[in-house]
């Protein structure tokens, strides 16, 4: 069997409301941060790799740049290398006075040399003894000057052979300081001849390297592997030598042909990213290096542009975003506020709907009072004066107060009804066979005025559903209708299965969407205009004249349907009649349907109680009056009584007492009386267990159902309708 889900109450709505309202500015807020975080993150990311890419383009700048440098230098110490050749023959085989002899045409002969060498700024030939014979500068040569402690002599003579690239020296006319290339002279024995010089000048090679700057902090240069600075670009201010130890000289060592490393200049202080390669045969080193200032320069202008577009775009985003989300507050603020108001009006409207039922319930109970006190002082009276003659009057007066009791009940349990608390005992039910066991019933209810018609639709759905409380609520609906055609009319009940789906459930804050049972009660009288509607449930309202109706007819309706988990609707024109629509959950599965006789849907008038045979009763309740009067009943009727007023007189009273039964209120002090059942149960597993409850709040029910085994009775509850209750729950035991 299907379990009827929980109804959903305001508390639940307002808490799915606060989570939509955080989920909706908790996704504001995550908008806002993504409108500051994500055009962030892609232009980090994004300025990552320009970065990259701008360091990239650096590199290969100074790459292409030791290119051209290399091409250059190469070009002009290969002039050198043919010169020299051409010098070393140009002496072949001369002696030192012959040189002396010959020096004016060597003379000439250098001079031509050096005419075609733009880089050259002199020419010498030394000999053996480190005394210039031969020079460019000037003839005749100064052949009284020594300059065999020079390196430009002293390594050509003493080292390997082949070229050698001399350090930068001063110039002795005052002109440029220049570095030198030179080979030494052998005979064909390898006997030391003298050396042959070349001065170079490092503004020739200064000139080329302006070429390649083309924008501001490049840095060129021509060094020696031992770290001397042959030529720069820029020019330094004072000859340089790179020191041990630093960066180009731990760069060599790891990679002695090409690299690359970051130096912050000695004289500058600007830090560069050089490239470095070496000559191919020659211990130079092209250096080619670029300032990191302006590569950030480069990579900075690179992604201006993106920051002037994007930071207004970002900031215009996350504006509109602030806004939204201020504004969304501010909807929740007045939302909230105007729910305030809202309630207070409501909280008015609930005082003064209270102030009509009171009102009604003290009407209808001092009506009611009045007719069971002024019976009981009838029967006082006729005790007082003698009983001879007054049987009749007693009989009278006892009837009359009965019947106001009777009413009274009803009056409380059609409130119970509509506030959702009177406990249902739901069945698998047939509606059609129902209505067909009780159209004989109410046609008697309606009258001969009224005609009845009920038509059932073949294949309805099964419900479970309260027979008892869903026949109540038809009579109420069958005198309501009656009622309303005074002059007579026609009163259809029909049936049909129906679903309800979620657009009717959007309109309908009560409905749940899915199938039905829909049972229509359709009357052809003067129905209802639309402020009456309006009011139609409210417990207490009517239009009926003073004295011909409580009020409460529509509200238990409305009250047992909703406790069943239905909806209902009221469809009325004035003139036009009035329709009833009672929507109950189809019952799914295969279930064996029930229905009682048409006698269920009337109380019979009590039959006398029937006499117990010893049974052993535990009567617990906390009312002293009421357990007076049950225990006094049942022990007039022949029952083995004990009587406790709570929980814990009623575990003593049953300690070491055989029981067979145990009545006890629903509500007691202390342990209740469903627990007070339990613990008596699980140490007397036969104990048969039998509640009485004039509002049972939730010990016994549930969702608005009685707990599955549990046996109740409602209060008020007659001496009669406790023994037979007893009668079914004892079986064979209590005998008829």
């Amino acid at each position: 069997m299907p379990e009827t889900p929980a109804a959903e109450g305001p508390s639940d709505q307002r808490s799915r409301d606060e989570q939509a309202r955080r989920t909706t500015i908790r996704l504001l807020q995550v908008l806002a941060a993504a409108a500051l975080l994500l055009p962030l993150m892609l232009f980090c990311f994004a300025s990552w790799r320009s970065h990259d890419a701008t360091e990239a383009l650096a590199t290969e700048r100074l790459e292409r740049s030791l290119d051209v440098m290399q091409e250059q230098t190469l070009k002009v110490f290969q002039s050198m290398n043919l010169a020299l050749a051409a010098i070393d023959d140009l002496l072949e085989g001369k002696s030192a006075a012959e040189i002396a002899a010959d020096e004016p045409r060597l003379h000439r002969e250098l001079r031509q040399i050096q005419a075609a060498l733009p880089e050259v700024q002199s020419i010498w030939i030394f000999g053996p003894d480190g005394h210039p014979q031969v020079i460019t500068r000037e003839t005749p040569a100064p052949t009284q000057q020594d300059y065999s402690h020079e390196d430009y002599f002293m390594v050509p003579r003493d080292g390997p052979p082949g070229v050698y690239i001399g350090g930068i020296h001063p110039s002795f006319s005052g002109g440029e300081p220049y570095f030198t290339f030179n080979r030494a002279r052998r005979g064909a024995a390898g006997k030391f001849l003298g050396v042959i010089e070349m001065s170079l000048q490092p503004n020739d090679f200064r000139r080329f390297y302006s070429h390649l700057a083309t924008m501001p902090g490049l840095t060129y240069a021509l060094v020696r592997d031992d770290g001397t600075v042959l030529a720069r670009y820029p020019a330094l201010s004072a000859e340089t030598r790179l020191a041990a130890g630093t960066r180009f000289h731990d760069a060599i060592a790891m990679n002695a042909e090409r690299g690359f490393f970051v130096s912050r200049g000695r004289f500058d202080g600007l830090e560069r990213r050089f490239a470095y390669r070496k000559l191919p045969g020659l211990p130079i080193y092209l250096n080619a290096g670029i300032a990191i200032a302006q590569i950030r320069h480069e990579w900075i202008a690179d992604m201006a542009p993106h920051l002037v577009f994007g930071i207004p775009a970002t900031l215009v985003m996350f504006g509109a975003v602030l806004v939204v989300l201020q504004r969304t507050r501010r909807l929740h603020a007045e939302q909230d506020a105007r729910a305030r108001a809202e309630a207070a009006l409501r909280q008015r409207e609930r005082l003064d709907a209270i102030g009509r039922l009171t009102g009604g319930v003290a009407h209808d109970f001092n009506n009611l009072l009045m007719i069971i006190i002024g019976n009981l002082e009838t029967i006082q009276r006729a005790v007082a004066g003698g009983l001879e003659g007054a049987a009749a009057r007693l009989e009278r007066a006892s009837r009359n107060a009965m019947e106001g009791a009777k009413r009274a009940a009803t009056l409380t349990q059609r409130l119970l009804a509509f506030a959702r608390l009177h406990p249902l005992d739901p069945r698998p039910l047939d509606v059609n066979r129902m209505l067909n066991d009780f159209s004989l019933f109410l046609s008697r209810t309606l009258g001969e005025k009224v005609a009845l018609e009920v038509v059932g639709l073949a294949g309805l759905w099964a419900v479970e559903a309260d027979q008892a409380q869903l026949e109540t609520a038809l009579i109420n609906l069958a005198v309501n209708a009656r009622d309303a055609m005074p002059d007579g009319g026609k009163l259809t009940l029909e049936t049909a299965n129906v679903h309800l789906d979620a657009a009717y459930g959007r309109t309908h804050a009560d409905v749940r969407p899915g199938d039905y049972v829909l049972i229509s009660v359709t009357d052809s009288g003067t129905g209802m205009a639309a402020e009456t509607l309006d009011k139609a449930f409210e417990p207490f309202f009517t239009t009926k004249p003073p004295g011909q109706g409580t009020g409460l007819g529509l509200s238990q309706v409305y009250g047992f349907v909703r406790q069943s988990g239905g909806h209902v609707a009221i469809y009325s024109e004035v003139g036009e009649g009035t329709t009833v629509k009672i929507y109950l959950p189809r019952l799914v599965g295969e279930v064996a349907v029930e229905t009682k006789a048409e006698s269920a849907a009337v109380t019979p008038a009590p039959a006398p109680a029937e006499a117990g045979h010893g049974e052993r009763i535990l009567v617990v309740e906390d009312d002293d009056d009421v357990r007076s009067y049950l225990v006094e009943a049942l022990r007039g009727l022949n029952f083995d009584v004990a009587e406790a007023a709570d929980a814990a007189a009623a575990l003593a009273a049953a300690a070491g007492r055989e029981l067979d039964l145990l009545l006890t209120d629903v509500i007691l002090p202390g342990m209740n009386g469903r627990e007070l059942a339990d613990k008596l149960s699980a140490e007397r597993p036969g104990l048969q267990v039998l509640f009485m409850t004039g509002y049972s709040r939730n010990a016994i029910v549930h969702q608005g159902r009685l707990d599955p085994g549990v046996h109740m009775l409602q209060k008020p509850v007659t001496a009669a309708e406790l023994v037979r209750k007893m009668r079914e729950l004892l079986g064979a035991r209590v005998v008829a």
